[in-house]
């Protein structure tokens, strides 16, 4: 659903949600210089997903990241 690469410092961090049905979405946090740090939340409810990711996007602006890349992924549509 939304794709958001943040950089800061030479680092880039990825803040991806995925819908995975009608009811299932998943909220993850990648960094690029560690993918097995990354984190994955998971929501029943589309809205409260969102917001998580908002939440944690404009944390990450607080912080001095900024956004580089934003994107639909090609997948979206395929689980709803």
């Amino acid at each position: 659903m939304l794709r958001w690469i943040f950089q800061r410092d030479g680092r880039a961090i990825t803040c991806e949600l995925a819908a995975r049905s009608s009811h299932s979405y998943e909220l993850r946090v990648v960094p690029h210089w560690n993918a097995s740090a990354a984190v994955v939340a998971r929501f029943n409810r589309a809205l409260i997903a969102i917001e998580g990711h908002a939440a944690i996007a404009s944390g990450l602006r607080e912080r001095g990241w900024v956004v580089i890349d934003h994107a639909v992924p090609d997948y979206v549509g395929i689980a709803a």
